[in-house]
Order: C-alpha cells, then sequence, then structure tokens
C-alpha cells in the first residue's frame, strides 16, 4: 500500500512441501525470518528486513522470547552491513519496534510466526524518541520510530508492573498514564509527520488483567485523551510477556 509493506501471519514452513521444518526453535525462528525477508523483497525489490518499522513476533513459550531477540538482532545487523558497505556510512540505521508475545497455540503447530509492517524509506534518516516514567509500583516505557519521509510511524508503549504487591491491583492511574504517554508521543510525531493512530493493539497478560475492564479504562482514556483521534483499540490476551511486562502496546500511524 504506496511504501508500506504489510507481511503477516509467516510460520516456518518448507515451500514444497508446506510442512513445517524439523529442527526446533532456531531453525523455525531463522527459516521463518527468511520467510519475511523474502515475502518483503517479492513485495518491493528494495525492501530488507530493516526497512521493517513494527514487528510482531508470536511464540508459543516464554523460552523462546530470547531466542528470537537474538535471530533477529543478527539478522538486521546482517542487513545493515550490507547497506553500509554500499554507502559508507558510520550512522546507525533505526531499527523497527520489536514486540515478542507469548501465546498458547500456533497454526500447524509451529513455534513462531512473525507478522511486520515495513516503510520503503531510508532507515538511516528516521526519527526513534523513548521516554519512561514510573506510576505506582509500574514503569512505563515508550518509543516511537518515524519513517525517513515521514508519511508513517509506529509506537510502543510498554508497563512492567516493578514492585508488586500483594493486594489487588489498581490500575487506574497507570492506564491513564499510558494513555498520557501515548498521546505526547503521538504529540511529537505530528511536529512533522502527518500520520493518525490508526490500530492500539493491547497485549495484556490473561492473568493479570481483566479484559473488560482493561478496555473499559483504555478506551474510556483514549477518547478523554485523543478525541477524534481515537485510534481502533485491539486487546489480544497473551500468556506471557518479556521481563516483567504485564502490557505491551503497539501503535501503527499512517
Amino acid at each position: 500500500v504506496g511504501d508500506v509493506v504489510y507481511c503477516a501471519g509467516q510460520i516456518a514452513l518448507v515451500p514444497c512441501t508446506m510442512q513445517l521444518v524439523s529442527g526446533g526453535i532456531w531453525t523455525e525462528a531463522v527459516v521463518s525470518l527468511r520467510h519475511v525477508e523474502r515475502v518483503l523483497r517479492a513485495m518491493s525489490q528494495k525492501t530488507a528486513l530493516h526497512h521493517v518499522i513494527t514487528a510482531s513476533c508470536y511464540v508459543t513459550d516464554s523460552k523462546h522470547i530470547p531466542i528470537a531477540r537474538s535471530i533477529w538482532q543478527k539478522k538486521l545487523q546482517g542487513c545493515e552491513k550490507v547497506e553500509d558497505s554500499e554507502t559508507y556510512h558510520d550512522v546507525t540505521a533505526v531499527r523497527g519496534l520489536l514486540a515478542v508475545v507469548v501465546i498458547s497455540h500456533l497454526p500447524r503447530d509451529a513455534a513462531i510466526e512473525w507478522h511486520v509492517v515495513a516503510a520503503v524509506d531510508d532507515p538511516l534518516q528516521r526519527k526513534h524518541f523513548a521516554m519512561k516514567m514510573l506510576s505506582e509500583g509500574f514503569q512505563i516505557e515508550c518509543e516511537s520510530v518515524e519513517s525517513s519521509s515521514a508519511s508513517c510511524a509506529s509506537i510502543s508503549v510498554r508497563l512492567s508492573l516493578i514492585s508488586p504487591s500483594s493486594s489487588q491491583l489498581d490500575l487506574d492511574g497507570p492506564l491513564r498514564d499510558l494513555v498520557a504517554m501515548f498521546r505526547q508521543a503521538v504529540e511529537k510525531l505530528s511536529e512533522d509527520c502527518s500520520a493518525s493512530p490508526l490500530s492500539f493493539r493491547a497485549f495484556f497478560k490473561e492473568d493479570v488483567f481483566d479484559a473488560e475492564t482493561l478496555q473499559r479504562g483504555l478506551q474510556e482514556y483514549l477518547e478523554k485523551h485523543l478525541g477524534k483521534k481515537t485510534p481502533a483499540l485491539i486487546l489480544v490476551p497473551v500468556v506471557g510477556l518479556p521481563g516483567k511486562e504485564v502490557i505491551h502496546i503497539t501503535c501503527w500511524l499512517s
């Protein structure tokens, strides 16, 4: 779509047999990412993994999280080296935002699946912005990446529980702060980027939150903070997230 390439649902199938590769998570991670690269290149000759602005990786075991991240980083380093040798740049490319989440089951019993959105742009000219704050026992971290053409962007917001309380979690304050920080990121982007937030995908640990309460709270604060610019809220229950994260939000702006 324009300068944006979407690639969804890549798992490690062997092309001629359409069976899952054998060899476990490492092999699956490498093969499924190679499929992503090929799809991107087929859609647009100039597109490689380092053009990805946002990536969601689904795994079926929390032990797979560091493996997925490690292979993602290695692949990106490989792309950037090739690019560097052509351009002799000392500037580092701004990498896309990666969310790794644990779910109970994937198609064909795969261990890992990738969904990415890439922008046909110059990763060396992208803008990156990050901030964090504490909110009642939680830490909120926010990052954004804007394409070099300023036509699209991605925002990620992570809520981590840093001091677990024995009593019932009061989420009202942290959710309010999370959405306020999200709005700040949107405003920061809008200084030179015409993109509007389209989808607000909230991966949340299903053993920590009640989906209905979370939906109500997020919707209310989004409407309050963003008014007519409120993106579509999509809640995705997950079994696990990295580290102490309890919510990971990814938002696409276009």
